[in-house]
């Protein structure tokens, strides 16, 4: 907004005044807010000897087998990823201690630990026979034991009973499996040096079966190996612990200190991260070839071009930094390719183009399949699919369709895909060009245009950013932006890797990246729009006896309505029409206070509809898209006025029951699954639902109980899917 548009006769005296008093009102606001701020690192309180003892030994080593992923990844950078090193992360922080990561074969490890060549190992189990040398953490995750065969169970092994006659191979060295393998009578045993040696060995058919749990099918597939399957649980969940030299009992004790100070709920985070996410792999976990790998391999890092001024979706910072929506996509495939990304710096999207053209970039971060493009572009399935809106004056009437203002102008920002899309698509438009969303949005408050076109979260943002009250979104188009990562014609191979790479990314990564943009920068801009709701305040009371009283009104009164109708925007699901995860959070947390004040019960139903992908794969996009509108109104038409049906992600819908205890909440799920089994969604197909359940526990953060809902949900899909299960 042009504070000194309204005020021409003296621009000066306004600037002034309103510095002036801005200064003097928000200077000590805002020292107080800087040092008001809390202080959110939380340390442990380590004893005297067990300080001393730091100080001694700056670093402490624990050794864990290379090949045991995801406890441990060897990155390419040298970089130890995986469970066991974000957690001995949180207890470094935690704690002030070193806790270091060596990898070796498991064997030399247990070895390396007795001599005190290392100071104990990672990944580990109690044994009584190891205590002469070792002390043992607590537990820092617990997982069940299985029983693993070739893809198809060719041996038809369901028990350990059928291991008789049978081929069983375990690791070498793994005392665990060592006694279990004991247990079972009649079966073969045969030891593999690694991980890596005892899948293949299955694989190739050399054995039966083999011994593992979670972490082993994550192995297999970063192998390429899918095909691994369960035969059957086996006994009780298994304690994994760090063990430490038995001299040492002040490690010992640091390292339960910093296990015990992680929260709950950060430790099923981290936890879900790497064993328990169902919907969506632990990064990086893209199925590739032989060949796919070894060009990674081969490439150090591979060069993107970017649309630098496209906010929020990509753009570069004042530092160079690439950032925004699509960025965080992008990073998250680099993640689950392990590989580097390169930024090649550029002014405009018109020059990351030319850059494409001529094969200076590997990559082209967004790019939309046209005739044009494809002479020198291949592209991948499309990872964000964006609905695009009509902007005009907020005196201009709401636009039905495009056709009824067919002989109007338009603006579109230069060299994006849309225009040669619309200009194919309506031969009689008038279009112009214009360099970004605010240049395009000026053309329309001036009159050069009647409308702008773009996405609903481009002009969203542009609006709250320079505060264009004067301006609405009056239309919704039938077309809809299908961003797909672009790759350089000349390279299949590397095509194929972002095919794949695109189609495992989870549909609940992109929400989440689009909402966290959507939602940090409403909430920035809010800050924003407060700071020039004071200074327009201010001026007009300097100026109270040379202007009108309804200068001001008017220009609060739109400024209001703008903000109302920015607000359903950030708070709402554009699809479905439902709550999305910001109007969640906000009300999560009064009815959370609300709960501990006067102890009232509040439930959490989350809901995943079976089989999604398939519709999405088979019938398309908008046949999903019909699905997913019919499923929230379902959860709409059942819900009381005082519960929120939210869209979580994809496929997947939460609903918040206030006064509500677990019972009735598991009863209104079972209810909302028959009537999902039962509906109509206009495909041909029929449609089921899985559902989790959880109540709110006392003093429970929001992220834990949406957690054990998650749980609840994740057992209902592993139970064989359409069925409620509570936590």
């Amino acid at each position: 907004m042009h504070i000194q548009c309204r005020f021409r006769r003296f621009p000066c005296l306004l600037a002034v005044a309103a510095l002036l008093c801005a200064m003097l009102i928000l200077l000590p606001r805002l020292l107080w807010a800087e040092s008001a701020e809390p202080d959110t690192k939380v340390q442990v309180v380590l004893s005297d000897a067990e300080q001393a003892f730091l100080r001694q030994h700056p670093s402490i080593t624990l050794g864990t087998d290379e090949s045991w992923e995801p406890y441990v990844i060897a990155g390419a950078d040298g970089r130890i990823r995986g469970y066991d090193a974000n957690i001995l992360e949180r207890v470094n922080a935690l704690t002030g201690a070193n806790f270091q990561l060596v990898l070796g074969r498991w064997s030399d490890m247990l070895e390396a630990a007795r001599e005190r060549r290392i100071d104990g190992l990672s990944s580990s189990a109690v044994h009584d026979e190891r205590r002469d040398s070792l002390s043992f953490s607590t537990p820092y995750i617990s997982l069940r034991k299985m029983l693993l065969v070739a893809g198809g169970n060719p041996a038809n092994i369901r028990s350990t009973r059928d291991l008789v006659g049978k081929t069983l191979v375990i690791q070498r060295g793994n005392l665990a499996d060592e006694k279990l393998a004991r247990s079972v009578a009649g079966a073969e045993l045969m030891l593999g040096d690694g991980i890596k040696e005892t899948i293949l060995a299955v694989d190739h058919g050399e054995a039966d079966a083999t011994f593992g749990n979670i972490a082993t099918l994550f192995a297999a597939d970063r192998l390429g190996l899918p095909t691994l399957e369960v035969a059957t649980n086996i006994g009780e969940s298994m304690d994994q612990v760090f063990s430490v030299r038995n001299d040492w009992p002040e490690a010992l004790s640091i390292l339960n200190k910093g296990l015990d100070a992680i929260p709950q709920d950060e430790r099923l985070s981290i936890q879900r991260r790497w064993f328990l996410n169902p919907r969506g792999d632990p990064e990086p976990r893209v199925t590739l070839n032989a060949e796919e790998r070894g060009y990674l391999l081969n490439k150090e890092r591979l060069r993107l071009c970017v649309d630098p001024q496209w906010m929020p979706y990509e753009y570069l910072d004042d530092e160079g930094r690439y950032r925004g929506i699509i960025a965080d996509i992008h990073h998250a495939l680099a993640k689950r390719l392990d590989i580097q990304l390169e930024i090649l710096p550029t002014a405009t999207w018109a020059e990351s183009l030319q850059a494409a053209r001529e094969q200076r970039c590997d990559l082209l971060s967004a790019a939309v399949e046209t005739p044009e493009r494809q002479s020198f572009l291949g592209f991948t399935p499309a990872f964000l699919d964006v609905p695009l809106v009509i902007a005009t004056r907020d005196d201009q009437p709401f636009i039905d369709s495009i056709l009824d203002v067919s002989d109007k102008t338009f603006a579109m920002i230069r060299h994006h895909a849309l225009e040669e899309i619309f200009r194919r698509r309506y031969p009689g438009i008038h279009l112009i060009e214009v360099m970004n969303p605010l240049a395009g949005l000026e053309a329309v408050r001036e009159g050069r245009v009647f409308g702008f076109i773009d996405t609903s979260v481009t002009i969203g943002y542009a609006m709250r950013k320079y505060q264009l009250i004067d301006v609405k979104i009056a239309g919704k188009l039938d077309e809809r932006y299908a961003l797909t990562v672009g790759v350089r014609g000349d390279d299949p191979l590397l095509l194929s890797i972002y095919r794949k790479a695109v189609e495992s990314l989870p549909e609940q990564e992109v929400d989440q990246a689009v909402s966290r943009w959507t939602t940090v920068e409403t909430v920035k801009e809010l800050d924003r729009s407060l700071l020039f709701k004071m200074l327009g305040a201010l001026g007009v009371i300097g100026l109270l006896l040379l202007y009108r009283e309804r200068v001001r009104s008017g220009y609060n009164r739109r400024l209001r309505e703008a903000n109302r109708q920015l607000e359903v925007l950030s708070t709402t699901d554009q699809l479905t029409g439902v709550a999305n995860r910001r109007k969640f959070a906000e009300s999560m947390a009064q009815e959370r206070v609300r709960a501990e004040r006067y102890g009232s019960a509040v439930s959490l139903i989350i809901a995943d509809i079976d089989h999604f992908k398939t519709i999405n794969d088979s019938l398309g996009h908008d046949a999903g898209d019909r699905v997913l509108i019919k499923f929230a109104q379902l959860f709409v038409h059942k819900s009381r006025r005082c519960d929120l049906v939210v869209r979580w992600g994809g496929e997947e819908f939460l609903m918040l029951c206030p006064q509500t205890d677990l019972e009735s909440a598991t009863k209104l799920a079972e209810l909302l699954r028959q009537r999902v089994a039962e509906s109509d969604f206009g495909i041909e197909r029929s449609i089921t639902s899985s559902f989790g359940v959880a109540q709110y526990q006392t003093s429970e953060t929001i992220n834990a109980l949406v957690a054990r809902a998650d749980l609840a949900l994740y057992r209902a899909k592993e139970e064989g899917r359409n069925r409620v299960c509570a936590a």
